[in-house]
């Protein structure tokens, strides 16, 4: 089964604590930092973001329907995009999973600080400010 199969059937390994796909780094969850003893492929993460954070910008399939095929982020005058480009997830700007999450996180802290909403959903998601 390819990655994007298993994105649109679903499962995987979540972290305990804010339930977010296990993608540790250097052994803690990239959300909250509660340790972590396993990895998950990164197939629901754009679901898991698009659910969590507010300003998400959302393409789908043909005609807007299916599976999330990108989302993209516009945080403190930065883009960030996540994009499925046949069965591998490309991340703009171009770096490893967990460093664009954590660059990701980084930012939303930012951007939290001057906007309740943006910051209430941070927190309610259980992940760690920067």
């Amino acid at each position: 089964m390819s990655a994007l199969d298993a994105h649109q059937r679903g499962g995987g390994v979540s972290c305990a604590i804010c339930g977010a796909p296990a993608l540790p780094l250097d052994g803690i969850c990239v959300f909250c930092h509660a340790p972590l003893d396993k990895e998950d492929a990164p197939i629901e993460l754009l679901d898991y973001l698009v659910e969590r954070i507010p300003i998400a910008k959302v393409k789908r399939g043909h005609l807007n329907r299916g599976p999330i095929t990108e989302v993209v982020f516009e945080l403190g005058g930065r883009t960030l995009r996540a994009r499925w480009n046949k069965e591998e997830l490309e991340f703009h700007p171009p770096v490893l999973l967990t460093a664009w999450l954590d660059l990701l996180l980084s930012r939303l802290s930012d951007a939290a600080a001057g906007d309740a909403d943006l910051r209430r959903a941070v927190l309610r998601s259980g992940w760690a400010l920067r």
